[in-house]
Formats: C-alpha cells, sequence, structure tokens
C-alpha cells in the first residue's frame, strides 16, 4: 500500500510498533520475514520417525501415544516420552478425540423402511404381532483416537460379545412376552423364543382364534 513509516503501518495493522520495526530491519538485511530455520534445538523425531507414525495410526488410529513410544523404541531405537509423541501428533495434524457413535444402517436400508411403512400404512393392526431383537452394551465406549479430521470422526457400533441380548414382542393391545439372554441369536433359539414366548402371550391376547404366520419382513409377525 505504499507506506513506508513504522507507525503509519503500526496504526494501519494494529501491530505493536517494535514488532513492526523488527520486521522492516529483517527485511531489509535478510529480504523476507520468514523464520529462519535450523537455529534451534533439533526434534528428536525425525521426517521418517513422522512417516512411521503415520503409517501405524492408518493401521490402527485406535493406537495410544504409550504404544507410539513402545514401536519406536523397538523398530527405531528411539528413546522418547509419550509427551514428545503427543506434541509431534499434534504438531502434524492429529487430535486424540472420542468418536461419535452412528446406528450402522446404511441410506438403502433407511428408504426401504420408509417404503414398507407406506405399503402398509392402512392395513388393520388389531390382529398383528411384532417382535425385535436388540442388545444392551455392558459398557460404554471410551477409546479414544487419533485424527486429523476430528469432527468427521465417528465409530460404527456393532454387535460385541460384552452385551446382553433383550426379544420382545407386542401388539395394539399391549406388550406380549420379553425375555433376555446372552448368547448368539441362530434359528434355533429363536424358534425357541417364539414357541416359548410368543405363542402362549398371543393366545392370552388374542384367544384361540390367533394363530402364527410368518411374513416376509422377518421383523413382522401375525
Amino acid at each position: 500500500m505504499g507506506h513506508r513509516c513504522a507507525a503509519e503501518i503500526a496504526r494501519q495493522t494494529k501491530i505493536p510498533v517494535r514488532t513492526i520495526q523488527y520486521n522492516l530491519a529483517k527485511i531489509r538485511k535478510e529480504g523476507s520475514v520468514e523464520h529462519r530455520r535450523g537455529n534451534g534445538r533439533p526434534r528428536k523425531i525425525s521426517a521418517e520417525d513422522n512417516v512411521a507414525i503415520g503409517q501405524w495410526i492408518r493401521r490402527n488410529n485406535e493406537i495410544t501415544s504409550t504404544e507410539i513410544v513402545e514401536k519406536l523404541q523397538k523398530t527405531k531405537n528411539l528413546n522418547v516420552s509419550r509427551w514428545t509423541v503427543r506434541r509431534q501428533l499434534y504438531r502434524l495434524g492429529y487430535k486424540n478425540v472420542l468418536p461419535r457413535g452412528t446406528p450402522m444402517l446404511t441410506n438403502e436400508q433407511k428408504d426401504r423402511r420408509v417404503q414398507w411403512a407406506l405399503v402398509h400404512k392402512n392395513d388393520d393392526w388389531s390382529r398383528t404381532v411384532f417382535s425385535d431383537e436388540t442388545s444392551y452394551q455392558l459398557f460404554r465406549n471410551t477409546i479414544r483416537r487419533w485424527s486429523k479430521y476430528a469432527d468427521k470422526e465417528i465409530k460404527k457400533i456393532p454387535k460385541n460379545k460384552q452385551k446382553i441380548m433383550v426379544w420382545d414382542a407386542f401388539s395394539i393391545k399391549g406388550q406380549i412376552s420379553c425375555h433376555s439372554f446372552r448368547t448368539i441369536m441362530d434359528s434355533r433359539l429363536y424358534v425357541e423364543i417364539l414357541q416359548k414366548h410368543l405363542i402362549g402371550g398371543a393366545r392370552k391376547q388374542f384367544g384361540g382364534r390367533w394363530r402364527y404366520q410368518q411374513d416376509n419382513d422377518p421383523k413382522h409377525t401375525s
């Protein structure tokens, strides 16, 4: 903008005059205000080590800084603290975040459920029974991970071994039965649950005229 006076530049930029004077002198001497590299203490973690750390995170982004320290010592013969590793990861743009849990339903699966609801919205549900099962995790997920995109970091929540499974059935008249179990759901167990917990409860609600018939949708019985 044509300004040469340090005081005028300070008024225009709101930067202290001493800082302006320092940078003007640096421009006259070196031709740039860029920081001169190589005049500080060299970092313990080299560029080659950064590449290795990046590969470890890509393979498993739930790796901890302590585990990275152990890998550096074992593979690179490099002794650093976990705080040094954490600082280096932050310099490389990584953040240690707890991913948001998200359902495992895809957009296609969601659309199919909407279409099914639209097709059957005018059906007579007075003699229909719905049954489904779900799982309750015994421990919440507290595993943090390293990521350069913290806001987009999610974790799909699969069914895991540490859980309690619950099967339930209900109709327009109310709940029919509820059963909890801790084994894997298979065809044998599913049939056993229907025989012991569905048929008897449904007959109590609907009387002797009730009969069991499974629809094309495995989660819809009538």
